[in-house]
C-alpha cells in the first residue's frame, strides 16, 4: 500500500510539474504587463496605496503595492480581461473593469484618480475607451475571439482572416481547413509571406523546410486571439526580418462552459453554375461538414494536509476543444495522356496527337534532317520491328537504347 501511495504522489508530482514548466515556458512569449500610476484629485503621487488586479475569467488575483512614486506594476500576465481595484486609507475604492490585455502587450493605463472619502465609498468604472500604447513602439494589429466568431469565413481558418488586418494582404482563396500542404501565410507590409512567423501560443508553427506555410491550422473556436506585429517589435523575436504572427488558444475559467456545433456547406444551398445548367448536368458535389465542440472550466485538484475541503479550486483550469472536418470540394477537369502498350516499349507508329495527326518521333542523335511526314531522315527507327504498314519501322524506337532503369519503372 505504502509503494502505491508513494507511486500516485511521483505519477502527481510529473504531471504538476510538467503542468508548471508548459506555463513558463509558454509565458516568456505571450505575456504581457499591466503599470500605471495613482495620484490624488490635485494630480499628487499617492504611495503605499493597495492594487489588486484579478482576471475576470479565472477569479485569480495579484496585489501590489504603489511605490514612493506612486508607480505600480504587474508582469508576466495572461492575455485576458481583468478588474483593477485600488484601495487606499482616506480615499473611496477604485474599480475598473474589463482592462483588456493582449498578447504580448506592455499596457500603461491612465492615472487612476483617487477621490476622498471613505473606503467602503467605491467609484467603479468600465473600460474608459481604448488605450494608447506609450511603453512599446510595437505597430500591431489584433483580431479578437468575438471578432473571430462574427465574421463569416470560407474555410473555417482563421488566416484568412488577416487580410481584414491594415497592412495585410492574402492572395490565398482559402476553401477549406487545412486545405493543400499547409495554409499560406499572408504579405505583411510588403513583405513576403515567407518572411512571416507564425507562432501559436508563442511556440513556432511554420513548416520547418522555411515555406511560407502555417504547418497546421488550429480549431477556428479555439483561437482567442490573433495578434500581427508588423515591424518595429523587440530583440525577442528573431529568425525572419517579416512580420510576427501570434496565435493565442482559449483557456478555461472558474465556470464550467462548453459549446457544441455543427457547420454545414452543401451543394444544394449553392447556385447552380451556368455552364452546368446549359449543359444539363447537376451540381458538383460541394460539402463542408465541421462537428465539433468545445468544454472548459475549472481542474480539481486534491488538497494534501489536514483540514479545508479535500479539493482545490480555482488554481488550475482546462479547455479541451475538437473539431474533424469532412470536405468534398469539387475540382477542375484535368486532362492526363497515360502511355498506350505500345508506347510502353518505344513504338510510336500509331501514336496521334490531341488533333488526331500522326506524331513523329525524332532522333535527337541525328544531326541534320527532319522528321516529319514528307522527310523522316531524323526520325527514330527500328527495322527488327518493322511490319508491311511500317517497312522501315518508323517512330519505333530501338530497345538498345531504352534506359533499363526508366524502362523497368515504367513497367513496374
Amino acid at each position: 500500500m505504502f509503494s502505491f501511495k508513494r507511486h500516485m504522489l511521483g505519477m502527481l508530482l510529473v504531471i504538476v510539474t510538467t503542468l508548471a514548466l508548459g506555463v513558463v515556458a509558454s509565458g516568456q512569449t505571450i505575456t504581457g504587463s499591466i503599470s500605471g500610476s495613482v495620484t490624488d484629485g490635485t494630480g499628487g503621487v499617492i504611495p503605499g496605496a493597495s492594487v489588486m488586479l484579478t482576471g475576470e475569467k479565472t477569479g485569480q488575483s495579484r496585489t501590489a503595492t504603489t511605490d514612493s512614486d506612486g508607480r505600480y506594476s504587474f508582469a508576466a500576465l495572461q492575455p485576458g480581461s481583468f478588474l483593477v481595484k485600488v484601495e487606499k486609507q482616506g480615499f473611496q475604492t477604485y474599480e475598473q473593469r474589463e482592462v483588456i490585455l493582449s498578447a504580448n502587450e506592455k499596457l500603461a493605463l491612465p492615472d487612476i484618480k483617487l477621490q476622498p472619502g471613505q473606503v467602503s465609498e467605491t467609484v467603479s468604472v468600465t473600460t474608459e475607451g481604448a488605450v494608447v500604447e506609450r511603453e512599446s513602439s510595437d505597430l500591431t494589429a489584433r483580431l479578437t475571439a468575438d471578432q473571430i466568431n462574427l465574421i463569416s469565413t470560407k474555410g473555417r481558418d482563421v488566416t484568412s482572416l488577416l487580410r481584414l488586418l491594415p497592412g495585410t494582404s492574402n492572395n490565398d482563396d482559402i476553401e477549406g481547413a487545412g486545405d493543400g500542404f499547409g495554409t499560406d501565410l499572408p504579405n505583411v507590409s510588403g513583405q513576403r509571406g515567407r518572411s512571416t512567423v507564425p507562432t501559436i501560443d508563442g511556440l513556432f508553427a511554420g513548416e520547418p523546410s522555411g515555406s511560407n506555410k502555417l504547418s497546421f491550422t488550429i480549431n477556428q473556436d479555439a483561437v482567442a486571439e490573433v495578434k500581427v506585429l508588423r515591424n518595429n517589435y523587440g530583440a525577442e523575436y528573431g529568425n525572419n526580418g517579416g512580420a510576427i504572427i501570434n496565435i493565442v488558444s482559449k483557456g478555461g475559467g472558474r465556470e464550467y462552459r462548453g459549446t457544441a456545433y455543427y457547420f454545414l456547406r452543401n451543394e444544394s444551398l449553392n447556385a447552380s453554375p451556368f455552364f452546368n445548367n446549359k449543359a444539363g448536368l447537376k451540381r458538383p458535389l460541394y460539402r463542408h461538414l465541421y462537428p465539433g465542440g468545445n468544454v472548459g472550466g475549472p481542474l480539481p485538484l486534491p488538497r494534501f494536509g489536514e483540514g479545508g475541503d479535500f479539493w482545490l479550486k480555482n488554481k488550475a483550469f482546462f479547455f479541451f476543444s475538437y473539431e474533424k472536418p469532412h470536405q468534398i470540394t469539387p475540382q477542375d477537369p484535368r486532362f492526363v495522356t497515360m502511355p498506350t502498350a505500345l508506347e510502353r516499349v518505344g513504338d510510336f507508329s500509331q501514336s496521334i496527337n490531341s488533333s488526331n495527326a500522326k506524331v513523329f518521333i525524332r532522333d535527337p542523335l541525328i544531326g541534320t534532317g527532319n522528321c516529319t511526314a514528307t522527310d523522316s531522315s531524323a526520325c527514330f527507327r527500328d527495322p527488327s520491328r518493322a511490319t508491311a504498314a511500317n517497312p522501315l519501322g518508323l517512330n519505333i524506337i530501338p530497345q538498345a537504347r531504352f534506359n533499363k532503369s526508366g524502362f523497368a519503372l515504367l513497367n513496374y
